[in-house]
């Protein structure tokens, strides 16, 4: 007999991009060890993206998914191409964390509830997962767990209080906030997180916990992904460097065009043998600028794909690019993106603050970190991939390090926990 796990998410396929995937692959294995997930969400009308090819992949294993609308802004009073709108994304945040507390999507709470009730009162489950953001998320599997005594573990996919998007217009709305991931804290069995700087980050603001409180778990990729067939579009005798994934907040590619012009400038004869691919949601002020650069010829604008279809352009590549830059406790965050990217194999110009990211990218060993706005140091990366590409000596990572971060080994370790649950 199967034990069971009701999942609660809000970002969950098909929706796309990174930030869905965590859950997504959690849920996919989780059958291979025992574990039946239920997952609490929503009925999505608009996000950034929408990938159906991951919610395929669910269905193919028979996940249950059950579905709820949500009264919550970016499904009601916005239209998609809103929503995609950096500017847009930004009131947006600064009005929720405002006057909806702990986030826009407060709305949602009381419809999952229900619904996790209708069969909390019919099934008999094991564990309760939530994961967050939003936060909202959290709060639920507190209110479920208090009802019917139900383990409840927590997903950090990004650090809550002074996160990097965290605004607080008042030192008052920092210690609501604050109080809010205090009382969840109290009431969680186990915490998961997933850097080992957002851990240290919950231990610092509540020394209540303690270090065997939360465990680490990582982002990371699914090998199944990776098993896929293409025909190869790359240009022959160029050398390909890709960016996958949103550009937002301070993450921006106006450093790295500046650094592709500079290069070009000192090495004409370069602009001919690279190719720079963006794929994903690439905002109109950068188009502009390459336009006004006169680099069009070399930047190739992909636009948003799914993610097997994004997966062939990084498999297609010579060289990825990752850039990683907030206002506010850039340290923290090690992308979702940068564990697909071990999964390829390929070298990587991580672009990004000293932190988690920049650990992880001197630990894959394969790669050349730079300040995300050093246009010089940006250059001299660029020139010194060209240069061992051009010898065929692009370097390699360890395959040790790269088994680290395979969705099934991950799983398990979270089903470990799980089991931890039941015994004590």
């Amino acid at each position: 007999m199967k034990n069971k796990v009701l999942v609660i998410s809000y970002y969950f396929p098909p929706m796309g991009l990174s930030g869905v995937q965590r859950v997504a692959k959690f849920v996919k294995y989780m059958k291979d060890h025992n574990w039946e997930p239920t997952v609490i969400t929503i009925n999505p009308k608009y996000y950034y993206a929408f990938d159906q090819s991951l919610l395929d992949e669910l269905e193919a294993s028979e996940i249950r998914i059950i579905r709820t609308d949500s009264k919550d802004p970016t499904q009601v009073v916005v239209k998609q191409s809103k929503i995609k709108s950096d500017l847009f994304r930004k009131l947006l945040n600064r009005i929720s964390q405002t006057f909806f507390l702990p986030d826009n999507k407060l709305w949602w709470k009381n419809k999952a509830i229900k619904s996790a009730k209708e069969i909390l009162d019919e099934e008999k489950f094991d564990v309760i997962f939530a994961s967050a953001p939003p936060y909202t998320c959290f709060r639920i599997g507190v209110a479920l767990k208090s009802k019917y005594n139900i383990p409840l573990i927590l997903d950090y996919r990004d650090a809550w209080l002074d996160d990097v998007l965290s605004f607080y217009p008042t030192p008052i709305h920092r210690a609501i906030v604050k109080k809010m991931e205090e009382r969840v804290l109290r009431s969680s069995n186990k915490i998961i997180a997933y850097t080992r700087q957002i851990k240290e980050h919950v231990l610092k603001n509540y020394p209540f916990l303690s270090s065997d409180d939360i465990k680490i778990i990582p982002h990371g990729f699914d090998e199944e992904d990776f098993a896929i067939k293409w025909v190869s579009n790359k240009p022959k005798h160029k050398m390909r460097i890709t960016y996958s994934g949103v550009f937002y907040d301070l993450r921006i590619p106006k450093y790295f065009i500046k650094a592709v012009r500079e290069l070009f400038f000192e090495r004409p004869d370069l602009s001919n043998k690279m190719e720079f691919c963006f794929v994903g949601n690439f905002p109109k002020k950068y188009l502009k600028l390459i336009k006004e650069y006169k680099l069009v010829y070399t930047f190739n604008i992909v636009g948003y794909l799914e993610h097997k279809e994004a997966m062939r352009y990084l498999l297609d590549s010579d060289v990825l690019w990752l850039m990683i830059n907030h206002s506010k406790n850039p340290h923290l965050v090690a992308t979702g993106k940068l564990y697909e990217y071990f999964g390829t194999r390929k070298p990587i110009l991580g672009c990004v603050p000293e932190g988690a990211a920049s650990q992880l990218l001197r630990e894959y060993n394969a790669s050349i970190i730079t300040p995300p706005d050093d246009v010089q140091k940006i250059k001299d990366a660029l020139l010194k991939f060209y240069e061992m590409y051009e010898s065929n000596n692009l370097p390699r990572p360890s395959d040790e390090f790269v088994a680290k971060f395979n969705r099934k080994n991950l799983t398990y370790e979270l089903i470990k926990e799980f089991q931890f649950q039941l015994e004590a």
